[in-house]
């Protein structure tokens, strides 16, 4: 009796300790790839077990890896990754977030590098395709993953221009194992892909951008190579919109607000561009106290979101299924 007891009880300790295992597997990831000054890597595996592949997410200059993480998650756990990254936390914007979450829940793999100087940065081919190679290594060896790992990269700005240079020819530097690309707000050098499917995703509010999508997506299909675009518009401000930001009393204040000083138009549209931030005052004074959120341009979900509704230039997660259905085709 006592050695069956002893048994059950090794038992429910061993699958216990399993699913802590599990857990903290599925949470995020940190490594400073090559060494203390290394490349910045941060990471997430799905549920899903094996995964399907990585998702690349290339942040925008002024940007960096940990834009895509919270230092705290919904369980509670605190990500000591935050702290370590060269810029010293996580900014959990919004856009980004959704487009982690919306890979997570595909099952992918989905992991970012702070390309560049490491914080607040552009990304620098010559350096940092050899940078994200050696990441990519990093995470699939950690995770487990076959050599032949299918790799999916998404970018946004100057992180739109970097996955166009992830399809070059392999002996230019291009990324083995690329299954497609999505570059956002941004063309490419269409000339040199090597075949990878390229789903453009911009904001034709920006003419000299959508006219430049156009020219590199006649080059792709002179080529043969299947290509898209998602053109991006403006969206209206709204109670919900501002509640990825703000609790629903606070989204409610600052949505009467922006109206009170005619910031939208009668659709609910911003009247003029977010970048100006002439609605910074307006917002600051409507929230009194009541958020963390800095406002400041690059780091505040508030200024993300009103760059995504005035729709000229930004990370955009809008349209996160369609692009994922595009790669997975």
């Amino acid at each position: 009796m006592a050695r069956g007891l002893a048994l059950l009880w090794l038992s429910a300790l061993a699958h216990g300790s399993g699913a802590q295992y599990e857990r903290k597997q599925r949470r995020p990831q940190y490594a400073r790839v090559g060494g203390d000054d290394g490349v910045e890597t941060l990471w997430q595996r799905p549920a899903a077990d094996p995964p399907r592949g990585i998702l690349f997410v290339a942040h925008g200059c002024g940007h960096q890896g940990p834009d895509l993480f919270t230092e705290v998650g919904p369980d509670g756990f605190e990500f000591p990754g935050c702290k370590r990254s060269y810029l010293g936390k996580c900014l959990g914007l919004p856009e980004e977030m959704r487009l982690r979450k919306a890979g997570l829940a595909r099952g992918y793999i989905v992991m970012a590098v702070s390309g560049g100087f490491g914080r607040k940065s552009c990304w620098m081919p010559g350096e940092d395709l050899g940078n994200v190679a050696m990441a990519v290594e990093h995470v699939r060896k950690t995770e487990g993953l076959p050599e032949d790992t299918p790799v999916l990269a998404m970018g946004a700005s100057s992180g739109g221009a970097f996955v166009g240079h992830l399809a070059q020819p392999l002996e230019q530097g291009g990324l083995p194992h690329l299954k497609c690309i999505v570059p956002e707000i941004m063309a490419i050098d269409a000339n040199s892909n090597r075949g990878v499917p390229t789903l453009f995703v911009h904001m034709p509010r920006d003419k000299s951008t959508a006219a430049a999508v156009e020219r590199d997506m006649q080059v792709l299909r002179s080529k043969g190579i299947r290509s898209k675009e998602i053109p991006v518009r403006p969206v209206p401000v709204t109670e919900e919109f501002l509640a990825q930001c703000f609790d629903k009393a606070t989204a409610a204040d600052v949505l009467r607000a922006m109206q009170a000083d005619k910031l939208l138009d009668h659709q609910g549209l911003l009247a003029e561009d977010a970048r100006r931030r002439v609605w910074v005052k307006t917002v600051r004074t409507a929230i009194a106290g009541r958020s963390s959120d800095t406002l400041e341009a690059d780091e505040s979900c508030m200024a993300e979101l009103l760059n995504v509704a005035w729709a000229q230039h930004e990370f955009t997660s809008q349209f996160a299924e369609e692009m994922l259905d595009f790669c997975e085709q």
